[in-house]
């Protein structure tokens, strides 16, 4: 039987090394900014970075740029 609609990338799982990924890279640009990870702010970017990482954004350096423009 034959899927009716197409698995997108938003659709798949996030495994402990890209959750490990995202991370850091939330630590880092949380560090940048001045940010405690358990402010709202952090949560937007933390929201922003899965995003990213599910449109195919899978470089540290890119995705921490991204972020970082978004702030």
């Amino acid at each position: 039987m034959m899927l009716k609609s197409p698995v997108l990338p938003r659709d798949l799982p996030l495994f402990s090394d890209d959750l490990d990924l995202l991370s850091e890279v939330l630590d880092d640009v949380c560090r940048d900014r001045g940010l405690a990870r358990d402010t709202p702010a952090a949560e937007v970017i933390g929201a922003l970075l899965i995003q990213l990482y599910r449109q195919g954004v899978r470089d540290k350096g890119k995705l921490a740029a991204l972020a970082r423009a978004y702030l």
